[in-house]
């Protein structure tokens, strides 16, 4: 049931796109390849006045280039799908608003024998490589790389007055980052609560909103009372599950010019990772690296922490964590409206990043976007 889930989830390809060039593939081109949509849009032109599907276009202009009306678009598009998420959830709620995020970079000058001395910034977007590209980026390097706040210690001499500066990132399908973002929260409270887990009740405190939860850890009870709570404040906007595209807003009032050059897919990571450094033209023959940058914890903490859990048949830290995420999949799969909720949510993420729509997400309204953006949703 759950393998017919997640089969689901990538059956069709939904993207954005009515560009001059038939929209440039993100993951092969540079930045400075992806031409505008092509929506005739001016600067005099209204977010509010916009069709639904051209502002999804329009969110993507802004906040792929990092501009200052990133969150403002954004914030748009949120409220102009809100109608859908309170009909398919059939209740009102107040429809909560993208908000800034401090971004988390990190920075790494690469020798000239390894990449011309170019200076790269790496994006972490919490559930997709993140870690794992922050250590392969050291192994690159050879040393630590400095990691920055761009809302704190990222300052505009740090990315403007470097060598030949180039940032990058990777994303995630949105569902699936969803649902794994879940399992963590859920894996890093019980690790709080855990006598041996002292490091991670200094360094990771659980989000308070799971311990007001009362089901059962793994049950889709307790999955389900997740959902409604994330539909009213995003379970206190936190990164694990907080929309990609609000990684890509910029603080109000910061100078760092740090527009996103290359987007790669965490689903395809190591070709992704070479296509980027093969467009930076560096000399470098080594693979991703896919153990790097992975969350370990004890053994003995690992069983424990899967006991302390009460999930039924849980002999592991990782069985765990799966048994949080299957109850999120078994919860939208027999609870479609939650689904669709989620898409209409995420349809910025699946514009944006060009993810295929779950085949349940097929509103008539969410259709006529995909015709717009020349794209099909699949009936598999």
């Amino acid at each position: 049931m759950v393998a017919r889930f997640v089969i689901a989830v990538f059956a069709t390809l939904l993207v954005v796109a009515t560009t001059s060039r038939d929209d440039v593939a993100m993951l092969q081109q540079s930045r400075k390849d992806i031409e505008p949509s092509g929506l005739q849009t001016t600067q005099a032109d209204s977010l509010e006045d916009m069709a639904l599907g051209p502002l999804m276009l329009k969110v993507k202009e802004e906040c792929l280039s990092s501009t200052q009306q990133c969150l403002p678009a954004l914030i748009e598009a949120r409220h102009r799908v809100w109608p859908y998420v309170q009909a398919e959830l059939g209740k009102e709620i107040k429809p909560y608003e993208p908000s800034s995020f401090s971004a988390d970079f990190a920075s790494a000058w690469l020798k000239d024998e390894v990449c011309h001395g170019k200076t790269f910034f790496l994006l972490h977007v919490w559930k997709a490589v993140g870690w794992g590209g922050i250590e392969n980026l050291q192994q690159l390097m050879g040393g630590n790389v400095e990691r920055h706040n761009l809302g704190g210690d990222l300052h505009p001499y740090d990315c403007q007055n470097v060598s030949h500066p180039s940032t990058f990132t990777f994303v995630r399908d949105p569902l699936t980052r969803f649902i794994s973002g879940y399992a963590q929260l859920e894996q890093l409270r019980e690790q709080y609560y855990h006598q041996d887990a002292i490091d991670h009740r200094k360094n990771f405190p659980p989000n308070p909103v799971l311990n007001l939860l009362t089901g059962k850890p793994g049950s889709v009870e307790r999955a389900m009372q997740f959902l409604d709570r994330f539909f009213v404040d995003g379970v206190l906007h936190d990164g694990h599950v907080r929309p990609q595209s609000e990684y890509f807003v910029k603080p109000y009032g910061n100078k760092c010019l740090l527009a996103v050059d290359f987007v790669g897919k965490m689903e395809n990571v190591v070709g992704d990772w070479k296509r980027f450094l093969d467009s930076q033209q560096c000399h470098v023959t080594t693979q991703f690296n896919l153990t790097a940058g992975r969350h370990n914890t004890s053994s003995d903490t690992k069983h424990a922490l899967a006991e302390v859990a009460g999930i039924v048949g849980a002999a592991s830290f990782v069985e765990l964590q799966a048994g949080a995420q299957q109850s999120m999949e078994r919860a939208l799969l027999f609870q479609k409206v939650y689904l669709r909720a989620l898409c209409w949510l995420y349809l910025v993420d699946y514009v944006m990043f060009r993810y295929d729509l779950p085949r349940g997400c097929n509103h008539p309204d969410m259709l006529h976007i995909a015709q717009l953006s020349n794209i099909s949703v699949s009936d598999s």
